[in-house]
């Protein structure tokens, strides 16, 4: 209805402006030993501010060791996705994601933290975790790709098959108009593999694709060998997201 798109026009014009206040922005581009987990999480229009300031203010003081955080808006989702407003990404080693999440870890100022920031979450859609398996394209801490398509997989997809097609792909096409990072998904039996595409502009996410197939005609058919080999699987999820800051 009209008042849904009024809020989704709100919450994309406050990303934005949320976006050109973020000064640092690093991702991270895959290591042989990179471990991720993430929480999509819904959070009322008028509580979006008071959310970023309390992650800022808690990750800007206490800096994890060897961890990424990141913090997305939702932009476009499917229905599984369909009350998200943001998504809170931990990327680091195996070392370093077990310490997060030892109870060691849970200090007095982590205990506020959660708590404060309780107050204002309506509630949390999901939480996964899993692993990253290749990266291709720019690397990520090098220049800043905020628009992100991610795709998730079922269990059918066979997930060293769609590695070897995706970095045989990628390979032979080394594009730098996108990046992107493949990984499996530990904590979820209905989701077990996906990519996150990395754009630099919302433009770019529209039209790059089209742009690169036209001026180059290899693209095409080593797109369709791509298809024959990547492991099969129908697409469980699709959403769209922006980075509004790293810590």
């Amino acid at each position: 209805g009209k008042s849904k798109k009024v809020k989704t026009m709100k919450k994309i014009l406050y990303t934005l402006l949320l976006l050109s206040l973020s000064l640092s922005y690093s991702q991270t581009k895959v290591t042989p030993d990179e471990h991720w987990s993430a929480y999509a999480i819904s959070v009322q229009p008028q509580n979006e501010e008071t959310v970023f300031n309390i992650i800022d203010e808690y990750f800007s003081e206490y800096k994890l060791d060897d961890i990424k955080v990141m913090l997305f808006s939702i932009l476009f989702a499917d229905d599984s996705m369909s009350e998200a407003t943001h998504e809170i990404v931990f990327v680091g080693n195996s070392d370093s994601m077990s310490k997060f999440y030892s109870p060691m870890n849970f200090t007095t100022e982590w205990n506020l933290f959660s708590s404060k920031i309780s107050n204002f979450i309506e509630k949390t859609i999901w939480s996964l975790n899993g692993t990253g398996l290749a990266s291709t394209g720019p690397d990520p801490s090098e220049v800043v790709y905020p628009y992100e398509r991610i795709l998730n997989w079922g269990p059918e997809r066979d997930i060293q098959k769609f590695r070897k097609a995706w970095v045989e792909l990628n390979t032979k096409h080394e594009r730098t108009d996108r990046s992107a990072v493949i990984f499996t998904i530990t904590s979820s039996a209905e989701h077990k593999s996906g990519v996150v595409l990395r754009y630099p502009t919302y433009k770019a996410m529209l039209t790059s694709n089209a742009e690169y197939s036209r001026n180059n005609p290899s693209w095409q058919k080593d797109w369709q060998t791509y298809l024959k080999e990547n492991g099969g699987g129908e697409i469980t999820r699709n959403f769209t997201r922006i980075l509004l800051k790293e810590w």
